[in-house]
């Protein structure tokens, strides 16, 4: 059986974030990731705040396309320009290099690995054709939505929404960011997030009488799109319900998705990752240093981001239960909501 201080399963920004935290204050630490290359394939419309850069140094090659104003198109007709400060990311140059940075820290990081089981503090894990047996001091879950360490930790499947989404060339250069509401999209919307010569669309919704790829046909169809080439195709789950009560059981924290920090209403998740990775790895850090409870992460957590979590709540329960599919009373709802 292996030994180490901690283990983080998913080299996701949450996962390589907490994983440096931890191997910077002198943790043996082991960062697990399923996929064969950190980073890929990319499952993320790619808009991050601004605010980013206080917490990592952005690659220039990660940055695509600073933005400053968002565009809102409601059922309506109506439109609102907001400012909002950001970039569109190259996601897998920033997974890389996060994951990069954690090793550098100390980190040990193993590709094409997954969770079998855990079992206390035993964490069972594939390797190749080989199962090993890990224990750890400390697990953290920055597996994504359908976090497996979650599930075997006693956490309920958390709501999800789900993406579907093309990078496409444009038919003209665009400098601001786009959202459209429509009455069919419904709990969501599309996006037009601009990358110089490209753009990744798409949309996201709540399960319902439409799917995901037909609501991205449906939006493709608009003028102005049909006949742009397609160079790759994605998609998703997005956490809907905002953060669990709860992130923190025994010796298991949650961060990133797998703890549902994103945004209820946007699904914005790339900053929050990156937090919530960061006040995880300095709870767990503290505990396996001084002893000092691992539970603080859950005052840490709430104390910079629960505000927004539970206003993000509140507005998402009035989606739930207000959509609409008459226009006017979807643009009020959504006028009221979005960005409140």
């Amino acid at each position: 059986m292996l030994n180490y201080d901690a283990v983080v399963v998913g080299a996701g920004p949450a996962g390589s974030t907490a994983a440096r935290v931890m191997a910077a204050a002198g943790a043996r630490v082991l960062l697990v990731e399923r996929k064969g290359r950190v980073g890929y394939p990319v499952q993320c419309a790619g808009y991050v705040p601004a605010l980013i850069s206080q917490e990592v140094e952005l690659p220039v090659a990660a940055v695509a396309q600073p933005v400053q104003t968002l565009e809102t198109f409601f059922p309506d007709g109506s439109c609102t320009r907001t400012a909002a400060p950001g970039y569109i990311l190259n996601r897998e140059i920033l997974d890389s290099a996060l994951a990069d940075t954690s090793i550098r820290a100390g980190a040990e990081l193993w590709l094409r690995t997954r969770v079998i089981d855990l079992k206390g503090e035993v964490l069972v894990i594939q390797r190749g054709g080989e199962r090993v047996a890990v224990k750890a001091g400390v697990i953290i879950g920055a597996d994504g939505p359908l976090s497996l360490v979650a599930r075997l930790s006693g956490w309920p499947r958390q709501p999800l929404a789900a993406a579907a989404q093309v990078e496409i060339t444009l038919p003209e250069s665009l400098g601001v960011t786009r959202v459209y509401f429509d009455p069919l999209y419904r709990g969501g919307y599309a996006w037009v997030f601009p990358k110089g010569e490209t753009a990744n669309v798409g949309v996201g919704l709540m399960p319902g009488e439409i799917n995901p790829a037909a609501a991205l046909a449906h939006f493709l169809r608009h003028p102005g799109w049909q006949g742009q080439r397609v160079i790759r195709r994605t998609g998703g789950l997005i956490p809907a319900g905002g953060t669990y009560s709860e992130v923190h059981r025994g010796r298991v924290l949650l961060c990133g998705d797998a703890g549902g920090f994103t945004h209820p209403v946007t699904g914005a998740g790339i900053l929050t990752a990156i937090l919530s990775g960061r006040l995880a790895g300095e709870a767990a850090a503290a505990y396996l240093s001084s002893g000092a409870p691992l539970s603080a992460y859950e005052e840490s957590w709430r104390d910079l981001l629960g505000c927004t979590s539970a206003r993000g709540q509140a507005n998402r329960r009035r989606w739930q239960e207000e959509w609409s599919t008459g226009v006017r009373d979807l643009s009020e709802l959504l006028h009221q909501t979005w960005l409140t």
